[in-house]
């Protein structure tokens, strides 16, 4: 005879496994140390630099720099996967899906007003909407990811 668990009519070997298995997707997820502080400022002076080389720079020295740009960006993020032990993979659970999308979204306007500025006022000013703007994006989607990780964490069982 099978004792059910409660009203849901699942055995409790059942219900324990099913546990077990959103634990385990979720883990990648919310079960990451903090992100630096500096982090989104990185992010930032990181989308100054590549909006300068994009609107400064010609030719080859543009290819360089842009290279030099992308190498320092995976080094960042082999950085952050060592330091984290884990990266998240796999589809993000629904709880993140908002965040995700507002960050895509922010990322979008900024790129958008970056060029704009930049091809109405001056480089410069569009590489400084770029910086602040993609700090602000990366910044709040931090700030999200952390309380949505927290909240995830406090309904596990």
């Amino acid at each position: 005879m099978v004792s059910i668990m409660e009203s849901n009519g699942l055995p409790d070997s059942v219900r324990a496994q099913l546990d077990e298995v959103e634990r385990g997707e979720l883990a990648s997820w919310v079960t990451l140390p903090p992100t630096p502080a500096w982090w989104p400022v990185a992010f930032g002076l990181w989308a100054a630099a590549f909006a300068l080389v994009i609107g400064l720079l010609e030719d080859a020295a543009q290819a360089f720099a842009q290279l030099g740009l992308v190498l320092a960006l995976f080094l960042m993020i082999a950085w952050d996967r060592r330091r984290r032990g884990t990266y998240p993979s796999g589809r993000p659970p629904r709880d993140f899906l908002g965040a995700v999308l507002r960050m895509v979204l922010g990322a979008a306007v900024v790129a958008g007003a970056a060029w704009l500025v930049g091809a109405q006022i001056a480089v410069w000013a569009g590489a400084a909407v770029a910086g602040v703007g993609t700090w602000a994006v990366v910044a709040r989607y931090e700030h999200e990811y952390a309380a949505i990780a927290t909240r995830i964490r406090e309904r596990l069982p």
